[in-house]
């Protein structure tokens, strides 16, 4: 079929993105929120699993649409209507109406009610960002329109969750300097301070050189993920629209830092436009659109307008082509139909996800006539040769081989978020198991210290690195029912195979004796689909749909079997399955070898047959012999 290619793991469209299906696409979407507003268009009624913020309908899902809104209304001359269905939805005044309920202390959709810590960490602290933003957008269409007493509303609930707090955290920091730095674009009471403090001396602290932000304090924690992308990415990019002219050269120091980090960002995304899911917030899905998309508005994107072009339209189509939206136009929380609900965070409410309204606010800051739409897309660099990228600041490899790209975690992990960080690997085509089986952690990429049937995980990195040699070493924590014990993990890379090395050092302080389990990735699969199960005396090997996942035992392991947990725990799939070695008693210094394929289906014979020899030097050097290439890792510090 002709714009159709059948990959490894089914069919998707090839056919080039252009506007009509990106506004059929939002029309839905629109049409699907606004059938779900209340009475005063300022809170959204959703399925879901509710938090603090749905109580009387979740505000976020009135003010994180204001990302796409303002996108489309930014242009003064572009129709306010779009229909979908026959239905039309008059955007201008849904935009109004949101605006003026959702600030008026006496409207019952008022997005300010509940208690207020002056200068605290609030959560509509973070929608004043994108709120703000919107109205200096739409200032020709809405703003200049209201009457004195609705924009004093609207600044007054600006001001009230815009006052400083006591110190800068993290990306918050951010949604203050939007706030303010909107309120003067428009011509309202602002504090220069506040922006001057955010967009010098606390971007400064953080910014770890290449385009990396660490998502804290200051630099040092690794926290690195996609806040990187719809948080110091999106927001500077505002910035630099609304308030960059006023300082130009630190707008463009600023807007230089953009272009390094959208020099790696091709490289996450698979083929088919499946991203290489990692961290936190991933319920916020195609959100990662809109940074490389103001990007391209300010001129600071890198790469060709035909990758960006192809970038955009396959990722969106990944995600709804799986779900992501449900039939009546509304965003799920979980990334697909079938995916666990666990991808989200306590913080995750019902209206959170449309946070991926960035996507569209990228999308509609372009003019309708913006080369964008017409030109000829190009391929990603997934599509093209294998790769394997070194980024030395968040400590990962990420590689592609046959179309999918795997990211190598050794730098970047936070206990707070579980497997969200603390697997040795993530995969676009074995996403992982994000939610617990039995109350712990699934085996799926790491090694699992077991004690009375609960798993352990990295908790704490002591320290890595990451070498261009396709390498990377970690030495970091387990804590296991209280207590911690120290493991080193030395992994090596060859496309769709890599050894991992460990050395476990118990905890003299255990009281029990432990075993190990580690597993190789998730094999995801949907309903109807029968992986195939092949296994021998040391590895196991699973597969499906022309992927596999498979384990072979080099040196210290007992026996090879299939991890088969509790099902609705994979971030994508319904099922998944996980081919694991385990150990029944592990030795307080014990070594153990493996090898490991997450790809393409494998002729097991060829690939159990390699020749491997890893040994641990004397002086803490690992030394490994792999089909006569040899690889020497030198002693962490």
């Amino acid at each position: 079929m002709a714009g159709v290619r059948v990959s490894k793991e089914q069919q998707y469209d090839t056919s080039p993105f252009t506007y009509q299906e990106a506004l059929q696409l939002w029309s839905r979407l629109v049409a699907g929120w606004a059938h779900h507003l209340d009475s005063e268009g300022a809170r959204t009624l959703f399925d879901g699993n509710p938090n603090f913020a749905d109580y009387g309908g979740a505000y976020e899902g009135v003010t994180r649409m204001l990302w796409s809104l303002g996108g489309w209304l930014s242009y003064p001359e572009r129709t306010s209507c779009v229909t979908w269905r026959g239905e039309t939805f008059d955007l201008e005044q849904h935009l109004r109406r949101a605006l003026v309920n959702g600030c008026d202390p006496a409207s019952p959709s008022y997005w300010g009610r509940g208690y207020v810590t002056p200068g605290g960490y609030d959560q509509r602290t973070v929608e004043c960002g994108q709120i703000a933003f919107c109205v200096w957008q739409t200032r020709e269409r809405v703003w200049n329109h209201l009457d004195s007493r609705e924009q004093t509303s609207i600044i007054d609930f600006l001001t009230l969750y815009g006052q400083r707090p006591m110190e800068w955290r993290s990306n918050w920091a951010l949604f203050w300097a939007l706030n303010h730095a909107c309120r003067k674009a428009l011509g309202a009471p602002y504090d220069q301070a506040i922006i001057d403090d955010v967009i010098h001396r606390y971007l400064d602290a953080v910014y770890c050189g290449d385009g990396w932000y660490d998502d804290a304090p200051q630099r040092g924690p690794g926290y690195f993920d996609d806040y990187n992308t719809w948080v110091f990415g999106s927001h500077v990019l505002a910035w630099a629209q609304c308030d960059g002219h006023t300082q130009p050269e630190r707008r463009d120091e600023l807007l230089d830092r953009i272009r390094h980090w959208m020099n790696h960002y091709p490289y996450f995304f698979a083929e088919n436009g499946a991203y290489n899911e990692f961290g936190r917030s991933l319920a916020y899905k195609f959100a990662r659109l809109g940074a490389p998309l103001w990007a391209y508005k300010l001129g600071v994107w890198p790469h060709s307008v035909g990758i960006l072009k192809r970038l955009v339209g396959r990722h969106l189509r990944w995600y709804i082509d799986r779900g992501a939206a449900r039939a009546d136009g509304t965003l799920r929380q979980p990334l697909t139909a079938w995916g666990s609900v666990e991808i989200c965070e306590p913080y995750i409410a019902t209206g959170s996800t449309y946070w991926a309204m960035q996507a569209f606010g990228g999308l509609w800051s372009l003019a309708d006539d913006d080369p964008f739409w017409t030109v000829e897309e190009e391929p990603l660099p997934a599509e093209q040769d294998p790769f394997q990228k070194v980024f030395v600041q968040p400590g990962w490899i990420v590689t592609a081989n046959d179309g999918e790209v795997q990211r190598f975690n050794a730098g970047s992990v936070a206990p707070s978020y579980g497997a969200k960080y603390s697997r040795y690997v993530y995969s676009t085509s074995h996403p992982f198991n994000v939610g617990l089986s039995s109350g712990s952690p699934a085996p799926d990429n790491m090694l699992c210290l077991v004690e009375n049937e609960v798993y352990g995980q990295r908790t704490r990195n002591l320290a890595h690195t990451v070498s261009e040699m396709g390498w990377l070493r970690i030495r970091y924590e387990q804590t296991l029912n209280g207590v911690t014990h120290v493991i080193e993990t030395v992994i090596v890379i060859q496309g769709e195979d890599h050894i991992r090395a460990h050395r476990v050092h118990l905890n003299p302080a255990s009281q029990s004796p432990l075993s190990a389990l580690e597993g190789s990735a998730p094999l995801g699969y949907i309903q109807g689909q029968h992986p195939a199960i092949q296994s021998g005396p040391n590895w196991q090997a699973l597969s499906v749909e022309g992927r596999s996942s498979a384990i072979l035992n080099l040196e210290g392991y007992d026996r090879a079997s299939v991890w088969n947990g509790a099902s609705s725990i994979n971030s994508v799939y319904p099922y998944a399955l996980v081919p694991v070695l385990t150990l029944h008693s592990v030795q307080p210094d014990h070594q153990l070898l493996c090898l490991c394929h997450i790809g393409k289906e494998i002729d097991v014979n060829r690939w159990t047959s390699q020749t491997i020899k890893g040994v641990w030097m004397p002086d803490d050097t690992f030394e490994l012999t792999w089909n006569g290439r040899e690889i020497s890792v030198p002693p962490l510090p």
